[in-house]
């Protein structure tokens, strides 16, 4: 999977660099292999994980072999008390001695190696549950980003419209005034308008580039600039919620959302965490048999080999370490207390958001509908306006304030459409069942990549 990711990567560099165009699934596609955040909580999933295999271990048998090879030199002074008394010295020559042991042990009673067995499941878990999280995430971060440097755009568009407007109001008073018609002050008013939009203008230049790079973050590519994202599809209209009634979103969000499923296995670490310490008081009964072999180990035995084989069963149990026990216990237990107050902590801010993104995906369909007809009537509004103009009724300055008011209520609307999209994939997130589906779900609201022709 991974070498496809970097293919897919590849082949979308290639798209970028010759047509300057990004889709929102080319996007994710690219992020899967290149945000380092992702990559990151891949990483540190795969480290969770191994948590299962590391607690297991206590509760299967532990195998050891130790060899000990060497050379040794003795040194022996024997008394020989009918030689008047003198002592006979006897120096032995260089021997070699070898030892060999092999011991297993299979643990029988370890209250302390099963919660550590059921820890390390949790532990797991939590890292799985952190995973679907970032997973989501993601999703999530690559279309803001996506949308923020299209609502960049529209915001360009504003400013360079109220910039116009200005532009074209401030030639008017000068003009005025050259004649006597108009005030000073009314010219300084206006030129201080204008390059205060040219300004604004400026800043919103500098948001695109900006919000440019941010993308660039997340997909892992070097885009060109201006990049071509693809806009909104001029066809766009909410589609009802479903399923409608909040109390089913809450229910799914109660028992799927990764927030929750992370903080509960936190607690079921902690609870196990206390379970380890409170162990650490029983005895622990394992089953223990050894082979060992040695040849002239000792002086006495020299170039004399010996097998020895045991069984048996060995118990330890602690009696007193100084209080260490019972302080690891009452931490344990305080961590324990503290992560079931997380948990419920998480469900309420689950819950709380997941209320704030429904009926942020509820109000949208007025929202999104008021601005469009919002739209229409300032389209309409521009029209009349050059037509007056042809006639005599209106000047240059009322149609490029009317162009401003199109420009105010297309940013509007767009905004309002990427925060619907925004409230859809987040609403989904609360609910714990967003997948790459709904982003691909939310991508057919935007134009397409044209199909390179075929080559003949």
């Amino acid at each position: 999977m991974k070498k496809s990711l970097l293919a897919s990567a590849l082949a979308l560099s290639v798209l970028v660099t010759d047509a300057a165009a990004l889709d929102l699934m080319s996007a994710y596609e690219a992020a899967l292999a290149n945000d380092p955040t992702f990559r990151a909580a891949v990483k540190d999933a795969e480290a969770g994980r191994a948590n299962l295999e590391i607690g297991r271990s206590g509760l299967l048998p532990q195998l050891s072999a130790n060899y000990y090879s060497a050379i040794n030199n003795s040194r022996i002074v024997q008394p020989q008390f009918g030689n008047q008394g003198r002592p006979t010295i006897i120096t032995n020559s260089a021997y070699p001695s070898n030892n060999s042991y092999f011991q297993v042990t299979q643990s029988l009673f370890n209250l302390q190696a099963l919660a550590q067995f059921r820890q390390g499941t949790a532990q797991a878990n939590l890292a799985q549950a952190k995973l679907a999280y970032n997973t989501q995430d993601l999703l999530i971060r690559v279309l803001q980003a996506y949308t923020d440097l299209l609502f960049a755009r529209d915001q360009y568009s504003y400013f360079e419209a109220q910039r116009d407007a200005f532009k074209e109001q401030m030639d008017t008073n000068v003009r005025r005034y050259q004649k006597g018609e108009g005030t000073i002050t009314d010219t300084l008013e206006t030129r201080a308008s204008f390059e205060m939009a040219n300004a604004q203008l400026i800043e919103a230049r500098d948001l695109i580039e900006n919000n440019k790079r941010k993308l660039e973050a997340i997909v892992g590519l070097q885009l060109q600039s201006p990049v071509e994202v693809r806009a909104l599809l001029k066809t766009f209209k909410v589609q009802p919620l479903n399923p409608r009634a909040f109390e089913l979103w809450r229910e799914m969000a109660l028992a799927s959302n990764p927030e929750i499923l992370a903080a509960q296995h936190a607690e079921e670490v902690a609870r196990q965490d206390f379970q380890k310490n409170v162990g650490a008081n029983f005895p622990v009964i394992s089953a223990v048999a050894t082979w060992g072999q040695q040849n002239s180990y000792y002086i006495s035995t020299i170039n004399q080999q010996a097998t020895t084989s045991t069984a048996g069963i060995q118990a330890t149990w602690p009696i007193f370490n100084g209080g260490q026990t019972t302080g690891l216990i009452s931490q344990s237990r305080a961590n324990f207390e503290k992560a079931t107050a997380q948990l419920d902590e998480a469900r309420l801010r689950v819950v709380t958001e997941l209320r704030k993104q429904y009926d942020a995906v509820l109000s949208s369909e007025q929202k999104v509908a008021a601005l469009d007809r919002a739209v229409e009537s300032a389209t309409e509004l521009t029209k009349a306006m050059r037509l007056s103009i042809k006639g005599g009724e209106r000047v240059n300055m009322d149609a490029l304030l009317a162009d401003r008011g199109l420009a105010n209520a297309r940013r509007d609307l767009a905004q309002a459409k990427y925060n619907y999209l925004l409230a859809y994939l987040r609403l989904k997130q609360q609910a714990g069942n967003l997948t790459s589906d709904d982003l691909q779900h939310v991508a057919t609201f935007f134009e397409r990549i044209p199909s390179a022709p075929a080559k003949r």
